[in-house]
């Protein structure tokens, strides 16, 4: 975990290591909480803990952005399609969400094995963002996903993922440049994969938003692109923007930006 971090934000890694732990056993002093297991995290640390209030997570990240991403957290939370949130904590080194643990808090992965209809339990969840603004001025979704268009060496990249071919690359960002005009000052998760898409008792939750404005389109299409398998995700894109009610052709461009941009 902290050799990840020490990767991504090499300046604070080693002071956010060793001061996350004392931090944890305050949060856990005020809250009368039993830390119970280290969730999986790329580049945080994460703790499950039960409380007399119910279970809570702790979420640590030394991210300069995570106060941007605990507003959004919260605006998801006010439209009940993410955690509640208790509480969040800046110190000198990052950013702590306390918030419900989602239960059961299968992955959406797991969720397409049971035979949910994922298609619809998405649209379920995203349809609250429609027309949503983000909670204060962020950074643009559109200028994150043009820096890794523009980056002839993107590290940032999932598992047997590679950067994606010159041409595809351009064609994106014509794409993208189309995109720009339009609504993209709005709520945007910004990414919709299926490890931040839990299922809970009422439905489908999101987590670990980007803190980044953009457009509930964009979270479409990165949906629709993760949960594709063997079907296509223009398909996909399709069935959603009818649930939604929002423009299919904004939601197709955006998943060929995003898969262009190995999102």
């Amino acid at each position: 975990m902290v050799r990840a971090v020490a990767g991504r934000w090499p300046d604070n890694a080693a002071e956010w290591g060793t001061s996350a732990e004392r931090e944890l056993s305050a949060i856990c002093t005020r809250y009368r909480a039993i830390p119970r297991t280290v969730m999986p995290a790329r580049y945080g640390f994460v703790v499950a803990s039960d409380a007399p209030t119910g279970p809570l997570i702790m979420r640590a990240s030394p991210d300069p952005a995570g106060p941007q991403q605990a507003m959004v957290s919260q605006t998801l939370a006010s439209l009940r399609i993410a955690p509640k949130v208790h509480e969040v904590v800046s110190t000198t080194t990052g950013t702590w969400v306390i918030m419900d643990r989602v239960r059961p808090g299968d992955r959406l992965t797991n969720c397409r094995r049971s035979g949910l209809d994922v298609s619809g339990a998405l649209a379920a969840m995203l349809r609250p963002m429609v027309g949503q603004l983000a909670p204060c001025p962020m950074p643009s979704l559109a200028d994150w996903i043009q820096g890794r268009l523009e980056d002839d060496e993107l590290a940032d990249l999932a598992p047997n993922r590679s950067v994606a071919p010159l041409h595809q690359r351009r064609n994106a960002l014509a794409i993208l440049k189309d995109l720009r005009v339009g609504g993209n000052d709005g709520l945007c998760h910004g990414d919709a994969s299926s490890g931040n898409v839990l299922v809970g008792g009422n439905g489908l939750m999101l987590i670990d938003p980007r803190g980044m404005s953009g457009e509930v389109e964009y979270d479409a299409a990165v949906a629709a692109l993760k949960i594709a398998g063997q079907t296509r995700p223009t398909d996909i894109a399709e069935r959603l923007s009818r649930l939604i009610g929002i423009d299919t052709e904004r939601i197709k461009a955006w998943v060929a930006v995003a898969d262009a941009a190995r999102v």
